[in-house]
């Protein structure tokens, strides 16, 4: 495990996790010729990996779905679960709709292959960090589908069963508003806008935000800036 301190105060401070030491150089390089991004560390297993976020204090990590001695899925619940707990983008060579979607119900916040171009990191990178959800748009439709467990005809269905107030929460759980900021938005009590969610996981078939904004996404009641 490799942990460097030096930061700015507005960099966004990222830690890698991979067994590949050559993938984590390239990514290195590549946050380190931005001004907002700082490599504040990096780790090969999970016990490296817990200890780097728990002395570094990432934003984000980038983590790998396949390290030499477990799978990355066994590190999400200690990461997100910790008291300062980061933002995590995945990062596989092998983007897999089932493995993708336990990823995202385990509370990670995006997906990029690593045949993706800098561009596409760097976006992603930026788009996790501002609350927002990250897929590639190739994957999209099979994540949420395997995450509603319902086909796209059935699911424009129920998009159709939503009143006018029940889109425009989607949208802004697409977003990345919380509850509080959509109140706030439609100018309505919060609790009014928890009784909305229920009613409209109970129309979409989902099972949290996390699914119901990767369906905003999908079908393009919300996009995510800088995509």
């Amino acid at each position: 495990m490799e942990i460097v301190k030096t930061t700015t105060s507005k960099s966004i401070r990222i830690a890698l996790v991979d067994d590949h030491t050559l993938f984590r150089e390239g990514v290195r390089l590549i946050l380190d010729l931005e001004e907002d991004l700082t490599c504040v560390g990096e780790a090969a297993t999970i016990d490296e990996a817990v200890t780097l976020v728990e002395s570094a204090r990432p934003e984000l990590v980038l983590l790998d779905l396949r390290l030499a001695e477990a799978r990355g899925l066994d590190l999400l619940p200690r990461l997100v679960t910790t008291a300062f707990a980061p933002k995590v983008l995945i990062v596989t060579a092998f983007p897999n709709e089932p493995v993708i979607a336990d990823a995202i119900r385990l509370g990670a916040r995006g997906v990029v292959p690593k045949d993706a171009t800098r561009e596409t990191l760097l976006s992603a990178i930026r788009t996790v960090v501002a609350g927002r959800l990250w897929l590639p748009p190739d994957l999209t439709a099979k994540v949420i589908t395997t995450l509603t467990h319902g086909s796209p005809s059935s699911l424009t269905e129920r998009l159709g069963s939503l009143t006018t107030r029940e889109r425009d929460i989607v949208v802004l759980v697409g977003e990345g508003l919380k509850n509080r900021e959509i109140a706030e938005r439609l100018a309505v009590a919060e609790k009014t806008i928890k009784g909305h969610l229920t009613n409209i996981f109970l129309k979409l078939g989902v099972q949290d935000r996390l699914a119901l904004a990767l369906l905003a996404i999908k079908t393009h009641l919300a996009s995510p800036k800088e995509r």
